[in-house]
């Protein structure tokens, strides 16, 4: 997935659509608002809320997974992180998706 902005309303089709030890990357160019400056629309978008600071690229990373794991789970399925990455304006993250009801 790697929509302009946002990936969130695209990552319950994105988490079906992977088969069975497949994997999903996904990409969001809407740094500022994992980072801390709207954290209402964080909230909004991802169900968290953010922390400002030196760290906010990796918190930005960690909503990113938690969004992603929670999505996975309305499925019975769950993600094992591969790659996550800060570069410039962006972050993307590498998960596998395995179905596993005792994992959920």
């Amino acid at each position: 997935l790697d929509p302009y902005g946002s990936a969130a309303p695209f990552l319950d089709a994105g988490v079906q659509a992977v088969a069975e030890g497949g994997m999903l990357m996904v990409t969001c160019t809407d740094l500022a608002v994992l980072c801390g400056a709207y954290p209402e629309a964080c909230a909004a978008k991802y169900g968290s809320f953010p922390i400002k600071g030196k760290y906010c690229h990796e918190s930005a990373l960690r909503v990113l997974l938690a969004c992603i794991d929670t999505h996975a789970n309305r499925y019975g399925r769950y993600i094992t992180p591969l790659l996550s990455v800060y570069i410039n304006f962006y972050v993307r993250v590498f998960v596998r998706i395995n179905t596993s009801k005792s994992m959920v």
